[in-house]
C-alpha cells in the first residue's frame, strides 16, 4: 500500500478545512435573512431589527447605524394577529444582520462600505425580489408591502412614508385617495382607535410626508418595489414611535388596520380567506 507524503497530506487537509469553511460562509447570507411565505397578498419587511455581526465584515463608519428596536418582533406579532383575523400569513422578510454592518433600506452603494458584505445584502433584497414577483402573479387584484421602521422623533406617533403616494400609485388609480388615508386606510383604523398618526389622514399631499429624518417619507424599499414600477407592488413605509412599539393595544390597532385594509381592498371573491361577512378583525 502505498503512503503518501506528509506534506502532500497536510495539503489536502488544508484544502479540505478551505473548503468547509466556504460553504459556512456561502450559507451565511441566507443564514441572517428571516424570510417566510405566506398565503396573503401583504408582505411585511424589516429591515433595521436586527442585532447579529457578519463574519468578516467591519462596522460601518458613516450614515446611521442604530437599530430600529423591536421592529422584527413587531412584524412577527402583526404576523400572529394577521392570522387569528384573517386565517392565512402573511409574507415575512426581516434582516437579522444589524444595522452597524449594513443599512438593508438603502441602495447598495450606500448600504454598506465591505465588499464582504455585499452577499448578505444581496440576500435580502434577493429575498423581497422573489416575493413581489411571487405575490404579483398569485394576487393579481393587488398586494401590499409594508416595511417596518422606528423613530423616535414623536415617540407616540405612526409615520407614514410613501413619497406622497408614488409608492402606492396602482392602488390609488385603483380605489382613489381614500385607500392611502380614508377611514378603511390602514392608518385610518388606527387614527380612529384613539392613536396619533402623521399624516393625518387629510387630503394626499397636505401636509406632506415628513422629511425630518433619513426616509421618513418612504426610504428605498418602498421606493425600489412599488407600484410607480411596471414589476412592482403597492408598498408603504410605516416609522412606529419609540413607545408603541411594544405596546399590545397598538399592535392590536395597527393589525386591524391591515386587516380592513385587506378586506376593502385586497380579498379576492375567490380566495380561499374571503368572507362576505362584516369584518371583526380583533376577533379571535
Amino acid at each position: 500500500m502505498m503512503t503518501l507524503p506528509a506534506g502532500f497530506v497536510r495539503f489536502l487537509f488544508l484544502l479540505l478545512i478551505q473548503a468547509s469553511a466556504g460553504k459556512a460562509v456561502a450559507a451565511e447570507p441566507e443564514r441572517l435573512v428571516l424570510a417566510r411565505a405566506g398565503n396573503l397578498p401583504i408582505l411585511l419587511t424589516a429591515p433595521h431589527g436586527g442585532l447579529e455581526g457578519i463574519p468578516n465584515v467591519p462596522l460601518r463608519s458613516r450614515g446611521t447605524t442604530s437599530m430600529d428596536a423591536y421592529t422584527i418582533e413587531l412584524a412577527e406579532a402583526l404576523a400572529r394577529h394577521l392570522m387569528n383575523s384573517l386565517g392565512g400569513q402573511p409574507y415575512v422578510v426581516a434582516a437579522r444582520f444589524s444595522r452597524k454592518y449594513i443599512d438593508a433600506n438603502r441602495a447598495e452603494a450606500d448600504a454598506f462600505e465591505s465588499p464582504h458584505a455585499k452577499s448578505t445584502y444581496d440576500a435580502y433584497h434577493d429575498q423581497i425580489r422573489h416575493f413581489v414577483a411571487q405575490m404579483k402573479q398569485r394576487f393579481p387584484q393587488g398586494a401590499l408591502l409594508v416595511d417596518i421602521h422606528g423613530q423616535s422623533e414623536d415617540p407616540g406617533v405612526v409615520h407614514r412614508g410613501t413619497k406622497n403616494g408614488a409608492t402606492v400609485a396602482a392602488l390609488i388609480r385603483k380605489h382613489g385617495p381614500e385607500a392611502l388615508s380614508g377611514p378603511n386606510s390602514i392608518l385610518g383604523v388606527v387614527q380612529s382607535k384613539g392613536y396619533k398618526v402623521f399624516p393625518p389622514n387629510t387630503p394626499i399631499g397636505n401636509p406632506l410626508e415628513d422629511r425630518r429624518y433619513n426616509g421618513g417619507n418612504g426610504g428605498y424599499t418602498v421606493f425600489t418595489y412599488g407600484s410607480r414600477n411596471p414589476d412592482g407592488l403597492d408598498t408603504i413605509q410605516i416609522e412606529v414611535g419609540r413607545d408603541l412599539r411594544t405596546d399590545s393595544r397598538f399592535i392590536a390597532a395597527l393589525s386591524d388596520g391591515v386587516a380592513v385594509f385587506y378586506r376593502t381592498y385586497l380579498e379576492d371573491p375567490l380566495s380561499p380567506h374571503y368572507t362576505s361577512n362584516a369584518i371583526n378583525p380583533s376577533a379571535p
